[in-house]
């Protein structure tokens, strides 16, 4: 008896099949591209966020600072002490030249804050502000406004360690001041070695650092200070903050 074997062969894959497993596949990898996207996308967003907040703190501290700084300027040299004390007697007593002088003997230093920009330009942050604007004022500000104001600070500071504090040093006597520098303890003090030339040094020396100062605080503060509430708000509106 004679048996025949039959050998069973599979049906070759159409074409159409692969398609599908590559498209499938395609999909799978696509998928998981626009996930990892995305959490990147959600990652930065958080980080921008974090960072507006952290420029929202210094930009305040900022505003706070030009504020305190122009009360003080405004009130205490609103006039010219010394040239109107002047204008008003030929010959004032010493009491008198001592207590215009010392309502001007002010040292101003400096105190902004730029850490968290810094940080973000050094580190390449500054990327995840999207809102180029944004990024265009507030390099305004820490690199234009902010840096005059530090140069300017610095200079009048420089005035007033070479002239006014020599003027000090030089012609008013320590015990008759109090602790602070700024108000006489008693009426019968006298300027030592007084004389014509001094007056005229002590009236130019204040009248120029007055001027130093109001033109520091006009031209350069004031246009920083501007632009600092200017950034909080647009921060604030950006950011919903």
């Amino acid at each position: 008896m004679e048996t025949h074997t039959h050998h069973l062969h599979k049906a070759p894959k159409k074409w159409t099949h692969y398609l599908f497993d590559f498209f499938m596949l395609f999909l799978a990898v696509f998928a998981g591209f626009l996930a990892e996207n995305w959490r990147e996308h959600i990652i930065e967003h958080q980080r921008e966020k974090q960072y507006a907040k952290q420029l929202l703190v210094d930009l305040r501290k900022d505003s706070a600072f030009f504020k305190r700084r122009a009360a003080i300027i405004d009130s205490t040299f609103e006039k010219s002490w010394m040239r109107e004390l002047f204008a008003q007697q030929r010959h004032p007593t010493d009491l008198e030249i001592i207590q215009a002088f010392l309502k001007v003997f002010w040292s101003f230093d400096v105190s902004l804050t730029n850490t968290t920009f810094n940080q973000m330009k050094a580190s390449g942050s500054l990327r995840y502000i999207r809102n180029s604007q944004l990024i265009s004022e507030l390099q305004k500000y820490y690199d234009v406004l902010a840096e005059r104001v530090i140069i300017q600070s610095d200079a009048s500071r420089s005035f007033f360690n070479d002239y006014m504090l020599p003027w000090y040093i030089k012609h008013i006597k320590s015990q008759d001041i109090n602790a602070l520098g700024d108000t006489l303890l008693h009426s019968n003090t006298a300027i030592m070695e007084r004389t014509e030339k001094t007056d005229q040094e002590v009236l130019n020396i204040t009248d120029t650092y007055r001027v130093f100062i109001i033109s520091v605080n006009e031209k350069m503060c004031r246009p920083a200070a501007l632009q600092a509430d200017s950034l909080i708000l647009m921060i604030k509106k950006e950011y919903h903050l």
